[in-house]
């Protein structure tokens, strides 16, 4: 009887670390996304958006085509009337107002053939679900 009930247990922590949690992959790479979060892939954008609308990240990984960070950074600063942009390990950091005039945080990073730019809206809602996603972001 022990042994049923111990057993149990193993095969419920199991089933709720499984949902906790799933590796989706995006072609170039792989994210976990946590239980109440969906993503969804538009070409070279990946987003992932908390259920409750509290809480959304963007991930797009694409080709430089010749254009530097900086060129880069500078872009997406322009298109998006965004500020604060700062040189950080090798990347860029800045800040933009999405749609809704809610503050937006955007981080570049890459080398001279492709980017990542990862965009947090809401991370203050949930930081460590943020932080578990980018955490687990695997180039493949």
């Amino acid at each position: 009887m022990k042994r049923s009930i111990v057993l149990a247990l193993v095969l419920a922590f199991a089933f709720s670390a499984v949902a906790f949690a799933g590796v989706q992959d995006f072609g170039k790479f792989t994210v976990d996304v946590p239980a109440g979060w969906t993503a969804n892939q538009d070409e070279e954008t990946v987003g992932i958006v908390k259920n409750d609308n509290t809480a959304s990240m963007s991930i797009t990984y694409a080709s430089t085509e010749g254009a530097t960070l900086k060129e880069l950074a500078d872009a997406f600063v322009e298109a998006l009337k965004g500020k604060n942009l700062k040189s950080e390990d090798g990347g860029y950091t800045f800040e933009f107002d999405n749609g809704n005039g809610v503050t937006s945080r955007g981080v570049l990073n890459g080398d001279k053939d492709h980017y990542a730019l990862i965009v947090v809206t809401g991370a203050e809602n949930a930081p460590d679900e943020v932080m578990a996603i980018i955490n687990s972001l695997k180039e493949k």
